[in-house]
């Protein structure tokens, strides 16, 4: 399910204020993969945790 969240949040179907609080760390945790991945920029992170 977080990779669904980490999905839809790098699509811009949804927003970190819609991930559940008992979610996020989980979601954040894979998000930050998916930076050191190099899937998504540590900017293009910053702009879905702080919209």
């Amino acid at each position: 399910m977080d990779r669904i969240w980490a999905n839809r949040l790098i699509a811009g179907t949804k927003t970190w204020n819609e991930v559940p609080e008992k979610r996020k760390e989980a979601v954040l945790a894979e998000l930050k993969a998916r930076v050191d991945s190099g899937e998504i920029t540590q900017e293009r992170l910053d702009e879905i945790i702080n919209a």
